[in-house]
């Protein structure tokens, strides 16, 4: 089954639209306001290092500012019946529940969890919660 993204309502796109058409004009100002000053004024190799000098701060402040990369994961598919309590039992560890596949006699979960956490560990904390685990969690990546 295939999930499309809900449409944004018509005076929302024309909104959208309009901010982002608004954004490119004000690009376009500021970098012709740039390349005049340096073509014609008497600093503008100034200018130009300038410029070029906040770019670099701009982007050191942002690496510096940004949080880091999340903790390593692991993604697995599992086979489970009793699904009750599931997204508690997942959120209490860390676990993302990316996808449930429903099948007649069992439902198959795919998992992101962190990667300390190995399958004999995920099939322990998932039957402890009352899960019935159909086989052993297989890890995709």
């Amino acid at each position: 089954m295939e999930h499309s993204k809900p449409s944004l309502p018509r005076a929302h796109r024309w909104r959208r639209d309009t901010v982002e058409l608004a954004a490119v004009f004000l690009s376009v100002t500021a970098a012709d306001l740039v390349a005049k000053l340096v073509v014609d004024g008497p600093d503008g190799p100034v200018v130009l290092a300038g410029s070029a000098a906040a770019l670099l701060a701009t982007a050191l402040l942002h690496a510096w500012w940004s949080p880091h990369a999340p903790p390593p994961t692991t993604l697995w598919r599992v086979r489970t019946t009793a699904l009750a309590h599931t997204h508690t039992t997942l959120a209490d560890h860390r676990i993302t529940l990316l996808s449930l596949h429903p099948h007649p006699t069992t439902d198959e979960l795919f998992l992101r969890t962190p990667r300390s956490l190995g399958p004999a560990a995920l099939t322990s904390l998932l039957t402890t919660t009352g899960h019935t685990v159909e086989d052993v969690p297989t890890r995709i990546a």
